[in-house]
């Protein structure tokens, strides 16, 4: 297309930095001509305010603090593109009408109604009866299925559920409690589905609870390569240690993080102004004893191998002794028995896991993971990867600070509740009010969150309600797709500074770490292959000779949207995908540069009904330059 060029040049802008937006709101008011006192737009310290409501209801701070009042639509959009991974205009609406904390406090409570693993193996089974027709000896043990079948499951789940929050949130601890294809399961789907099925059921549980599930899922422990762990040993002349991987990983990835953290996020420094690192070699490598005798589910001794698909599906089960040598060489009369979990004092972190039989060494798992759990870093550093993976780059320290407040007690006595932690992230002020995050706020768009915004937003619907979509140009064109990281530090680091305006400033830019030249341009062409020419899923056959089903890979429809290709119409038109897109940010440069574009393609209509034709390229053209435009590509 002759348009794109100019957009491509537009988009490569972005790499340079996070838009700074130096407009600053406030409502002060002025002290003897010297300082300003402000208030209002969530400040609200030593003030109090009486109402003619309830008293005690706080309706008066609330009005102060902006969240007294129903959202607009771009506000509603706006949270939307926040706590989804896409939103109808219908959702959009929908908020505006109920209230953000509303619409917030409902999602929270909805159930986890979709299981990935149940619809692969509903996938495989559906495979496994067709080839039976021809071949009677197929079952499921014996019929191949790839890594893409967890990729079309995943897709079904987050078109269908309405349990909108959760599958953002799942999508985010995925990008921090990271496990990937890319590994010994590749190409397993059950390893994939079984583990994101833990990150969905446990985003709103309890921070304690979900490193414990994690910590016993075969995918994490063949992915950091603590599976059939053993304790110290020699064995065929050759010396054995605990592998270290998960010690350290567990620590600085999934916890605490490399250094003490204030409850504000802040670094802390020594009497030389030095970083205080929370762990050392001797720390990871007691807190690697702790992770021995563990293997997998279906096993019958400990180092016994995979068996098949659902062995990944099954919680590890702990072996105190390693009787392997008894199953390996059953026909000698003295085998070699062992200790499988590393017995004596493990001391980490400060604290000293005491001795106990090696029987009882499963409670050195519990024990660690509470040491783990009640660091003073965790709430800091979770808070602010997971306001990173929802609402801006850069939190300010006070904003990681009341959100880490609710992680250390969520008002009643509890620690680590994530559902108390979401909603702490998504009403804060910060979060609610678009004008009081200073420079550098908001957040480049991941790409696969792009993808997922154009057909949530322009509400792709299969006839059947089923969808066959493998997402693979997402993947192929802009490198992300759920739990296809590169390595276990997630397809970004939280602590990435692109070059550009954010160098230098202590500012972070985490997304922009999948920028460069191949994902723009990639980006831009997967967007002309899912608007321009009506593509927007990759339908694949599930097994050999399988009869096309057409409802399955569906085209966009928006013939309601051609009335408005109209010359005199396009800005409501420009308007609508605005609102359901960018939330109104796209600025009027923005806007009068892309009409402009319109106006220049050809437009025909016959006794005032548009040429479909001529109403399909601009309606698709005018979505094209608006999720190319920087203004959408950062939300903030």
């Amino acid at each position: 297309m002759g348009v794109s060029f100019l957009f491509i040049q537009r988009l490569v802008k972005v790499c340079r930095g996070i838009i700074i937006i130096t407009l600053t709101l406030f409502t002060g008011i002025a002290a003897h001509a010297q300082a300003k006192v402000t208030f209002g737009k969530g400040n609200v310290k030593n003030v109090s305010v009486s109402s003619s409501s309830n008293a005690t209801d706080q309706t008066g701070i609330k009005t102060l603090m902006s969240s007294g009042y129903l959202p607009n639509k771009n506000a509603a959009s706006r949270l939307l593109s926040q706590a989804t991974v896409g939103a109808t205009y219908d959702e959009i609406e929908r908020v505006s009408n109920m209230g953000i904390e509303q619409w917030v406090d409902e999602q929270l409570a909805k159930p986890n109604n979709f299981r990935l693993e149940s619809y692969v193996q509903g996938l495989h089974q559906y495979v496994v009866d067709s080839l039976r027709r021809t071949d009677g000896s197929k079952t499921l043990e014996n019929t191949f299925i790839s890594d893409w079948f967890f990729d079309i499951a995943w897709f079904q789940g987050s078109m269908t559920s309405n349990d909108l929050l959760r599958w953002r949130v799942a999508l985010g601890l995925s990008e921090v409690f990271v496990t990937s294809r890319i590994s010994p399961f590749e190409g397993n789907p059950y390893a994939l589905a079984s583990y994101y099925d833990v990150l969905m059921d446990n985003a709103f549980t309890n921070y304690r609870t979900l490193i414990e599930k994690i910590t016993y899922h075969p995918s994490m422990a063949v992915y950091l390569t603590y599976m059939n762990n053993h304790a110290t040993d020699v064995a065929n002349g050759k010396q054995i240690y605990p592998d270290e991987n998960y010690a350290r990983e567990i620590m600085q990835l999934f916890s605490i993080g490399l250094y003490q953290l204030n409850l504000d996020g802040t670094e802390k420094k020594d009497s030389n102004g030095k970083l205080i690192p929370t762990y050392n070699n001797t720390d990871i490598a007691n807190l690697a004893k702790v992770f021995t005798g563990l293997s997998w589910g279906d096993s019958k001794y400990l180092g016994d191998s995979y068996k098949n698909y659902w062995s990944y599906t099954k919680k590890l089960k702990f072996y105190a002794i390693d009787s392997s040598d008894a199953y390996k060489r059953w026909w000698i009369t003295n085998p070699r028995i062992v200790n499988g979990h590393e017995v004596g004092p493990k001391t980490f972190l400060g604290s000293t896991i005491p001795t106990r039989s090696v029987q009882d060494g499963e409670l050195d798992i519990k024990d660690a993971l509470d040491i783990i759990f009640n660091h003073p870093n965790v709430g800091p550093f979770i808070s602010r990867r997971l306001i990173q993976r929802l609402i801006t780059s850069n939190p300010s320290p006070a904003y990681i600070q009341r959100v880490a407040t609710v992680f250390n007690n969520n008002g009643s006595g509890v620690r680590g509740d994530l559902k108390a932690v979401i909603r702490a992230i998504l009403v804060d002020p910060e979060a609610r009010d678009c004008c009081n995050n200073g420079q550098f706020k908001g957040m480049l768009k991941e790409p696969f969150l792009r993808y997922m915004n154009l057909v949530r937003g322009l509400n792709l619907t299969a006839s059947g309600g089923v969808f066959r979509n493998v997402m693979r140009r997402a993947y192929d064109k802009m490198g992300q797709l759920p739990l296809f990281s590169p390595s276990v530090f997630n397809f970004f680091s939280p602590d990435y500074t692109p070059d550009g305006a954010l160098k230098g400033t202590g500012k972070f830019g985490p997304e922009f770490q999948t920028l460069n030249a191949q994902t723009v341009t990639g980006y831009i062409n997967a967007l002309n292959s899912w608007l321009i020419n009506d593509d927007p899923v990759d339908f694949y056959s599930v097994f050999s000779g399988e009869v096309y089903k057409a409802a399955q890979d569906p085209r966009f429809n928006l013939e309601s949207d051609y009335s408005l290709t109209r010359n005199d119409r396009l800005s409501k038109l420009l308007d609508k995908y605005n609102l359901i897109l960018a939330h109104g940010r796209l600025s009027q440069k923005t806007l009068d540069s892309i009409k402009n574009v319109l106006l220049n393609i050809a437009y025909i209509e016959t006794n005032g009904v548009p040429n479909v034709d001529s109403a399909f390229r601009r309606t698709r053209i005018a979505i094209y330059l608006i999720m190319s435009s920087p203004d959408y590509l950062i939300n903030n």
